[in-house]
């Protein structure tokens, strides 16, 4: 038997507001696909989605929020975002993850398509700025409910297809390496 190395990967803020955040988005999407399609009945009165949809979206943010002022008091953005010559390392992990290279990227905690991902929601933000009327904001808000639903499916198929030891790590902290394996 090869000895394991174990790693703390993730610890015990970063679990509960993933988790959290996971729970609360499903919420949040059910809610609103029954807002929106009335025949599509989760829980029950309309009154009741719409209150469960307002109260998701605000511990939504909150956790957001708070997740941000975590990733800055404690230094987590220093690991966490990118640097000006982490974008010659795009090739390597995307040759990875298209199973086109076997080799996988040696990274310390986050890939740099992880580190970039951070800021694709700021960069649409001048987005806001152009919204109009009711209707307008109403199909952005579904639109990005999709792209959501879309990053969570990405999300799971790529967490399931790399390592089944990284979902443990979401689950208990601790990533278990084979003595000489890659991080």
């Amino acid at each position: 038997m090869m000895a394991e190395e174990r790693y703390y990967k993730h610890d015990g803020f970063e679990r509960f507001t993933h988790w959290t955040h996971t729970l609360d988005t499903v919420i949040l999407v059910l809610s609103g696909m029954q807002i929106h399609y009335p025949g599509f009945s989760v829980f029950g009165a309309m009154q009741n989605a719409r209150f469960l949809h307002l109260v998701s979206a605000y511990i939504f943010v909150a956790i957001g929020v708070y997740h941000t002022y975590i990733f800055f008091a404690l230094g987590k953005h220093r690991i966490a975002m990118p640097g000006l010559f982490d974008f010659s390392e795009v090739g390597p992990v995307l040759k990875y993850y298209l199973h086109i290279s076997r080799e996988k990227p040696a990274v310390e905690k986050y890939n740099v398509m992880q580190k970039y991902g951070y800021f694709l929601p700021g960069v649409f933000s001048f987005v806001f700025a152009i919204f109009g009327d009711a209707v307008q904001i109403r199909i952005w808000h579904t639109t990005i409910m999709w792209l959501f639903i879309s990053f969570t499916a990405l999300h799971v198929y790529l967490v399931v297809t790399e390592d089944k030891r990284m979902i443990r790590a979401m689950v208990d902290g601790y990533y278990y390496l084979k003595a000489g394996e890659v991080k």
